[in-house]
Formats: structure tokens, sequence, C-alpha cells
């Protein structure tokens, strides 16, 4: 780990990251009722939702030092992938941004239906 791993403030999910922590999350759950599941459990992080943009299909949330974009992408009709991306303002933040992704994803696995992580190979 390099030094200025400890000041990264950006972090992002994906299909194929280094990192594991930082897999997308593939839910067996269609795209409004996985959107209204996020939008509730988010609120417990003290997370405000700003904005909706259905044409994107993201949600924006923030609050005082974290600035959060949620892409949801239909896989099919009930299944959605939620990808994370999260920006964070502190001056070291010794990757507390790969910490909170972690606490919100597993806030939405106990509400939403995890089918996998990451790619799907099949």
């Amino acid at each position: 780990m390099a030094l200025h791993d400890f000041f990264l403030n950006h972090f992002e999910t994906s299909d194929n990251p280094k990192d594991k922590r930082l897999a997308s999350h593939y839910y067996s759950n269609d795209y409004q009722n996985t959107q209204n599941m996020i939008s509730s459990a988010f609120k417990e992080f003290n997370l405000n939702l700003i904005n909706v943009d259905n044409n994107y299909n993201e949600m924006l949330f923030e609050n005082k030092k974290i600035k959060l974009i949620v892409s949801l992408c239909r896989v099919s009709l009930y299944e959605t992938r939620v990808d994370l991306t999260i920006n964070t303002s502190y001056i070291i933040p010794f990757k507390r941004g790969i910490k909170i992704i972690e606490q919100l994803y597993l806030a939405l696995d106990k509400q939403l239906s995890l089918k996998n992580r990451g790619f799907i190979n099949e």
C-alpha cells in the first residue's frame, strides 16, 4: 500500500475491482423496489436524498462530509445491479470511503435479495 492511498477520497464500485470490497452487488429485486429500499436504508446513515434521475438510473445522496452517487442497472426484469461512487471530504481519510461503501452494502444486503457480487459468470 502506497502512502498516497491514505489520502484517497474517491472510490467506485465495479464488476472487476482490484479490491473485492468494491465489487458491484446484484439483487434479485426489480428496479423500483430496489430504488425504494435504497432510499429508506440510506436514511439510517444520515444521507439526504438530493436527486433521483430515472433517465440515467442514478440517485444522489449527500451529508456534511460525503457525496454518494448510486447507479442502478436493470439486468433483467427482476434483477438490478447497484454501483456506488463515493467522494468524501476528509483531510486524511484513511480509506474511509471503502468502509462506508461496505456499511451501505451491508444495509442493502439485509433488505434486498443479494444474488451475486461482481461479474456474473453464468
